[in-house]
Order: structure tokens, then C-alpha cells, then sequence
């Protein structure tokens, strides 16, 4: 998932949609005229506030979503193998894709970053079991859904509140939530056990400032 600054108009913006298959690879990693890109616009300019952008990587299917809302599907060539999480903020110059440079100093901003994957343990699997009423390897226990903007100048403080890593009563059943103490400085578990979908899901909330 690509954004194009030059893409941006006064009150609109666009996202790039891409799979990396062989055949980009051959064209120095060019995927636009593969069936594994897709440029979709948005209705608002994405470096003006926060938006939660999510792929759901399962064995036949990626989908993409923004805000919740699914917004294009690619079944052809899906990833088989494992990849990693990557996010950078750059332009290198050249006019056919990332232009630029810029002429002054930018910054992106992430709110968070969500990862929910499958496991092989067998305790993270009793667990799984425990919280899904009805076990079904083909189903998933229910990941918490940010339907609106997650951003308080769009929709209030209710917006912004995404349910991730939360406190709150009920909203993350069987987190494991991390705390840097203040005393050493090292990172210390908060007693819990994580989630277990059979799906890959990368959720991602970004603004520019």
C-alpha cells in the first residue's frame, strides 16, 4: 500500500494497491501494468488526518480496507511464503513514480500498528479454542473492527479510540500487552495470552505532519 503525495489534489487523494509478483520483479519491480495493481481514490486528502489502512492476507485472497471498509480484493498470485512488515517514509527523485524531492523537511506520523497471525503452539491453539464458542479452524475469533476514522478532529474522542492494547473491561479478551518500566527500562509482560486468527491481517493508522 503506496501513497503518492503528487497524487493529492485540494481535497482528495489516492492509494496504490500492489502484490509483488515475478513478473514485476522482471520489470524492476514495476507492478502497474499487472493484474496485482490497482490505484483506488479516496475522498479525503490522506496527510490530513489519521486513517486506518489494513490488508487481510489468507491463502487465496488479499483484501484490502480503509477504515474498516473493503475497498479491493486480489486473488491472483497471493503470497505463499513469509515477508516482512516494512514502512518508510522517502522519495527518491524519480519522475515515474515516488518524483520529488521534496523541498523541505516532512514527517509521517503512525498512531499504531496491529499484526494478528497464525500459530503453530499448542497452547496458544486451547486458547484459541477457549474463546471461540465454536471451534473452527476455518473461522477466527473476533478481531475488533475500527469502522470510522481513527482520528478525534474527525469523529470525537469515541474515534480515536481504537480498542487496541486497551484497558478497558472486555475490548481485548486475552491481549499480551508489554509496559517499559520506568525502574530498568526494560519491557515487561502484563499477564495474558494473544489472539490466534488464521488470517494475516496488517493494520495500519498513518498521518503526515
Amino acid at each position: 500500500m503506496e501513497f503518492l503525495s503528487k497524487q493529492f489534489n485540494t481535497s482528495r487523494g489516492a492509494i496504490n494497491l500492489v502484490l509483488q509478483t515475478p513478473e514485476s520483479v522482471k520489470h524492476g519491480y514495476d507492478a502497474s501494468n499487472t493484474s496485482e495493481f490497482k490505484v483506488k481514490p479516496l475522498d479525503y486528502r490522506p496527510d490530513e488526518q489519521f486513517h486506518e489502512y489494513r490488508f487481510d492476507w489468507s491463502p487465496n485472497k488479499v483484501e484490502f480496507f480503509v477504515d474498516g471498509k473493503s475497498i479491493h480484493s486480489m486473488t491472483d498470485q497471493v503470497p505463499d511464503s513469509a515477508g516482512s512488515l516494512f514502512l518508510n517514509h522517502w522519495s527518491n527523485g524519480d519522475p515515474a513514480w515516488s518524483a520529488g524531492p521534496p523541498n523541505k523537511d516532512v514527517a509521517m506520523t503512525i498512531s499504531y500498528v496491529k499484526a494478528y497471525f497464525n500459530s503453530t503452539e499448542q497452547e496458544k491453539k486451547d486458547a484459541y479454542k477457549k474463546r471461540c464458542k465454536k471451534f473452527d479452524v476455518e473461522k477466527v475469533c473476533e478481531i475488533p473492527a475500527q469502522m470510522v476514522a481513527p482520528d478525534a478532529k474527525l469523529g470525537g474522542e469515541q474515534a480515536a479510540k481504537t480498542h487496541f492494547f486497551s484497558l478497558l473491561e472486555g475490548y481485548t479478551p486475552g491481549q499480551e500487552t508489554f509496559m517499559k518500566s520506568a525502574a530498568n527500562q526494560r519491557w515487561e509482560k502484563i499477564p495474558g495470552v494473544s489472539y490466534l486468527p488464521l488470517v494475516v491481517a496488517i493494520v495500519v493508522a498513518v498521518g503526515w505532519i
